[in-house]
């Protein structure tokens, strides 16, 4: 598997796990990945978060203004929380199987 593809897994796992814990904007949500992946690219970050909405794993909302631009807020649907857990089980399961292999 190319690192790319792995990394891109991981990061839609990741993502959809932050916006299941709370309703946030995508800057926060960008600033949380990217903080635990500082080589990540912020487009990366908003692509996959524009993919996971566009297939129904999220939805948003324009919160109130604040002073400044409109923020898109997201909060995770039903769909997205059965994803999260799917995949979260796929994580478990990998993991397992490098510790057999003892890696």
């Amino acid at each position: 598997m190319e690192k790319g593809q792995m990394k891109k897994g991981v990061l839609e796992l990741c993502i959809l796990h932050v916006v299941g814990s709370g309703e946030l904007y995508g800057y926060e949500i960008m600033k949380k990945v990217t903080e635990a992946f500082p080589d990540i690219n912020e487009s990366t970050v908003y692509a996959i978060l524009r993919r996971l909405h566009s297939d129904g794993c999220t939805e948003s909302y324009n919160g109130n203004v604040s002073g400044g631009p409109t923020r898109k807020y997201y909060r995770i649907t039903p769909e997205g929380r059965s994803k999260l857990e799917k995949m979260h089980l796929e994580w478990q399961e990998l993991l397992k199987s490098l510790q057999t292999l003892g890696i």
